[in-house]
């Protein structure tokens, strides 16, 4: 077995995607959007369930945390017969975009890459919540009484201090309040309405995670098939 999640005999399955977070409602957010943003990972992407902490660890700590995901990343493939074309890590910063989001995405994504080779780091800015924001007719689809403010529309939703906050008291009302588990259903509303690719406003994170999808995509997806 590989270092990045080959093995010495042909495989007998098509490569698989593999999707880790910090909880389920993060996993199954991703996998929802990288399924949209990737036609050809439907079918193919399988989940580590164990919750991730790696946006606060550093030198051999984060080396070693790497490499624990790796083992499991690498156990998975064995056992389901075949190779892994890319790995997707999703986190939240807890913090606004600013000059240290560059820094702790880059320093992370090396970890992974270094003990699984093909992997990508989904830092959100500041969480998960600041990506719904970017998608205020899916909001209003999954709740008809929700409504982003106007001040909030077209903006840079990594720029919210607390973007959860804003979801909770100022998108949704005292009736339908809402709740992190909400995420993966408001974003099958963003895949249905036809949206993933077309945000109002920006979100740097968000934009990566386009970016790092449409890569695994047009590349590894189709190297390991080969």
């Amino acid at each position: 077995m590989s270092r990045r999640g080959g093995t010495r005999v042909r495989p007998t399955r098509k490569p698989i995607v593999v999707v880790a977070g910090e909880d389920r409602n993060d996993r199954l957010s991703l996998r929802i959007l990288l399924e949209d943003l990737c036609p050809d990972m439907r079918g193919r992407i399988v989940e580590i369930s164990d919750p991730v902490r790696l946006r606060q660890a550093t030198g051999a700590n984060l080396a070693a945390r790497a490499e624990t995901l790796a083992r499991k990343v690498r156990a998975r493939a064995v056992r389901d017969d075949t190779t892994v074309a890319c790995v997707f890590v999703h986190e939240d910063l807890d913090a606004v975009d600013d000059d240290r989001y560059p820094i702790v995405r880059l320093q992370v994504e090396k970890a992974l890459e270094t003990a699984l080779g093909r992997a990508h780091y989904a830092l959100a800015v500041a969480e998960i919540e600041s990506w719904l924001l970017l998608f205020p007719d899916a909001l209003t689809a999954f709740c008809g009484s929700w409504s982003v403010p106007a001040r909030h529309r077209g903006r840079d939703t990594g720029k919210l201090a607390d973007p959860k906050q804003v979801l909770m008291k100022e998108v949704s009302g005292s009736s339908r309040r809402y709740r992190e588990t909400d995420a993966p259903d408001v974003l099958d509303r963003v895949v249905t309405l036809g949206l993933t690719a077309a945000p109002l406003g920006r979100n740097r994170s968000y934009e990566r995670l386009r970016e790092d999808a449409a890569r695994c995509c047009a590349e590894h997806l189709r190297e390991r098939s080969q």
